[in-house]
């Protein structure tokens, strides 16, 4: 028995004392009070009602006038409600309501005469009714609204955000009368029902066109549809297209944003968290963290490429590496692709450039490098790949497929991490043949390197993984769980709360405005699976998942990538973390591929 349930004894004992009451009422013994609701009377017993009603025992037990009147007049319940609530009081037993418009009448009195049981019950059945009635999904939130029932204002929420994009219907035509506030309310939440992002700007479109005095209110209605995931012909044909949003510089100022980030020139994480860029989950579309390569526990190379949706826990098995993917390569997202340099098998250099493009899940090969290279570093700013090595740097325009020779570092460094931030390269490592870290930045307006001088670096004994934030640069130490943080506007370094554990050989990346580090020994020196990510908001490390297998010397990069299939509010909650039977189907495809060369 759980502490504080009432034993089988003190059970039956309250509910004989409650039968005892209910035929005291009923024979009209020791009545001291009467209530006049309307033209009728209901007669009762003060210390019951003081007992189920908050409204009733402060009107009896205080010193006000109806404490003593052996008559109290209520107004504003009607006598149908006061009776079923009289018999809740003496019975505990409440029956629905035949019609939701009594559910309501009701609900209004249980809220003034303070019975929370009945006010919960009525808010229950009127949002299982929403099922059958979503077109008053609108007015039912405004009165759950009005009488602070918190479970039937979400419920009709839900209800509301669900059919909201349909274009038609009596709850299309009420949106349109709806207050700016509560559209846009709909419009900035994940949780709206969309199957493409164009069916949000159609229901702001549609509200706008319905009083041509909004025109002058788009420009709000537009900050919260998500432009950068309107598919581009939708974006061009019924975005560009529409006057109302050519006649607004503010329009067109986030649909010049959308552009950029499409044509993969808007680097989203270098800028503090913004909702425009986080995809609906309605549409299937989600950030998601590829993981390619590694090395396994026998250290062994992988060619795999996996995917997690951080959202859902769900990871994806995607389309291998199509070669050998030897050590010192460099990954970079670009877009929504992953393109993959150089590396070695041990005995030659690699020039080669693989693209992952994950709209098809299939690797191409693109035109190679200017030279050969192992142990470099990449990395993308303004829609450019950028791949630098100790003694020479290059760039990659994925528009014409080619590269063209940049500026090399000013002072040769070995094995360095780089990463982009606000409009600049950096990159961090040892100078070559000393033990000395510096950091180097190149301006790409200029094509030059400059020693940055950051001051005193931290005690790092291994070049640090790096990436970018929100206008900062983090620091991941490769033999402790510290984390440093340097903010270039500032010149200041920083240090966040240590990650879980150490991740010797680990990878990082950032996603969806929080940094992922992954894979790796431990301080145990055992192989770690452990996902672990970091919310700059809440200043914590937390568990994120686990890798299919554990592994080290990986890459991580997030991209957008179709992921799921629209799921349902029921399919949300269940757990996703199906780490385990990929892992499982990765191991079926291997015995696959090993019976296909059998037989050839």
């Amino acid at each position: 028995m759980a502490a504080g349930a009432p034993s089988e004894e003190e059970a039956a004992h309250a509910l004989a004392v409650l039968r005892g009451l209910e035929a005291l009422r009923a024979e009209r013994a020791l009545l001291d009070v009467t209530l006049v609701a309307g033209e009728a009377e209901f007669g009762a017993h003060r210390a019951v009602l003081a007992a189920a009603s908050g409204y009733f025992r402060a009107m009896f037990g205080g010193g006000l006038r109806e404490a003593r009147a052996a008559r109290v007049r209520l107004h504003g319940v009607e006598a149908a409600c006061l009776a079923r609530l009289l018999d809740f009081a003496y019975t505990g037993r409440l029956a629905e309501p035949p019609e939701p418009e009594a559910a309501e009448q009701l609900l209004r009195a249980a809220d003034l005469l303070q019975f929370p049981a009945v006010k919960a019950a009525c808010g229950a059945w009127l949002a299982a009714r929403l099922a059958l009635e979503p077109a008053a999904a609108l007015e039912l939130q405004d009165f759950a609204e009005t009488f602070a029932c918190a479970p039937l204002a979400a419920a009709a929420r839900r209800c509301v955000l669900r059919h909201a994009a349909r274009p038609d219907g009596e709850l299309a035509a009420q949106l349109e009368r709806a207050p700016l506030a509560r559209l846009l309310s709909y419009l900035r939440d994940d949780a709206l029902r969309v199957p493409k992002e164009e069916a949000a700007f159609a229901l702001a479109l549609r509200w706008v066109r319905a009083d041509p005095a909004r025109a002058p209110l788009l420009p709000q209605l537009l900050a919260h549809v998500r432009l950068p995931f309107v598919r581009r012909f939708a974006l061009l044909a019924h975005v560009e297209g529409e006057p109302l949003v050519a006649r607004s510089p503010a329009c067109r100022r986030l649909l010049a944003e959308a552009r950029l980030f499409q044509d993969g020139r808007l680097d989203r994480h270098d800028r503090a968290p913004c909702a425009r860029l986080r995809p609906r989950p309605s549409t299937g579309l989600a950030e998601i963290l590829l993981v390619l390569g590694g090395c396994d526990r026998d250290c062994d190379e992988l060619a795999t490429l996996d995917g997690l949706n951080p959202r859902t826990g769900h990871w994806r098995y995607l389309a291998e590496f199509p070669e050998h993917l030897g050590g010192g390569y460099g990954a970079a997202a670009l877009g929504n692709d992953l393109y993959v340099t150089g590396g070695s098998d041990g005995s030659r250099l690699y020039d080669s450039v693989w693209r992952y493009n994950s709209s098809v899940n299939e690797w191409t090969e693109v035109s190679p490098m200017l030279k050969a290279r192992e142990y470099h570093s990449s990395a993308v700013l303004d829609g450019l790949l950028y791949v630098v090595a100790s003694d020479s740097t290059e760039r990659y325009d994925h528009t014409l497929d080619a590269w063209e020779p940049l500026q090399p570092m000013l002072y040769p460094m070995d094995n360095c991490s780089t990463t982009t931030c606000r409009g600049k390269l950096y990159a961090t490592g040892s100078l070559a043949g000393k033990e000395s870290m510096v950091i180097q930045c190149y301006d790409p307006e200029t094509d030059l390197w400059s020693l940055v001088n950051c001051g005193q670096l931290p005690p790092w004994s291994f070049t640090p993984k790096t990436v970018a934030l929100s206008g900062l640069m983090y620091f991941v130490r490769d033999d402790s769980a510290e984390v440093d943080v340097y903010n270039p506007v500032k010149n200041e370094w920083d240090k966040i709360p240590p990650m879980l554990q150490v991740h010797v050989g680990g990878s990082l990346a950032v996603l969806g405005g929080k940094l992922y580090v992954s894979g790796g020994y431990d301080s145990t020196f055992e192989l770690s699976g452990m996902v672990e990510c970091y919310d700059p908001e809440t200043r914590t490390w937390s568990v994120a998942g686990q890798l299919p297998e554990p592994i080290f010397w990986h890459s991580t990069v997030s991209i957008f990538r179709q992921f799921m299939p629209e799921m349902s509010e029921e399919d949300e909650e269940l757990p996703l973390d199906n780490a385990a039977s990929l892992n499982q189907q990765r191991q079926n495809r291997s015995l696959q591929d090993q019976n296909l060369n059998e037989l050839h």
